[in-house]
């Protein structure tokens, strides 16, 4: 316990931590604590053992393990077309593999609505992102297949293909195929 205090202490400071930890060795779980508040702004509510935190690209892993499971079920191809889900996809060449390892020159909607005037105070679904693709028709950041880019719009586009290829929302893909069976009880996907 010392160690962990020394380690927050020396890490964090007087703006302290907020959050959650857990030190484990061998399987076997040595510490596991919750410091701060769900809100930390408002400093209300301590945070406890099934809080949920917003993970944001994290969640990147699982929608890549969701589209490895549909092509390991047979579902799908890692090297189909785009045009095969989203029908005239406006950027052709562009496959599901590309998506996952980021090289498919699409530009990073987190960049380019600003750009298009997107009013900042509504909500950006995934497809909102394939609409603006098709509307707003930005430009590509390289050549697709060329290079490696960061680009959250390949990940929302992934989201949109578990849906299209599973029949059910990609909430429910989720709980249905990984969070249920692998007793993931505090694991969420963010619902607007």
């Amino acid at each position: 316990e010392s160690a962990i205090n020394s380690f927050f202490d020396r890490n964090f400071g007087s703006r302290g931590f907020n959050g959650s930890f857990l030190v484990a060795k061998d399987g076997e779980i040595l510490a596991e604590g919750y410091r701060g508040f769900r809100d930390p702004v408002q400093k209300t509510s301590v945070l406890g053992e099934h809080d949920a935190f917003h993970l944001a690209s994290v969640s990147k892993t699982f929608t890549g393990m969701a589209i490895l499971k549909l092509w390991e079920d047979g579902k799908l191809g890692l090297d189909d077309d785009l045009s095969l889900y989203f029908d005239k996809f406006p950027y052709p060449g562009t496959t599901i593999k590309m998506l996952l390892n980021h090289r498919s020159g699409l530009p990073n909607y987190t960049n380019y609505l600003d750009v298009y005037k997107w009013d900042r105070k509504k909500f950006v679904t995934n497809l909102d992102v394939l609409a603006s693709l098709y509307k707003m028709r930005p430009s590509l950041q390289f050549p697709t297949g060329k290079r490696f880019s960061y680009c959250n719009t390949n990940y929302a586009l992934l989201a949109l293909i578990v849906e299209k290829v599973s029949g059910i929302s990609y909430h429910d893909y989720m709980q249905q195929t990984f969070f249920t069976p692998l007793q993931m009880n505090d694991t969420y996907v963010f619902q607007q």
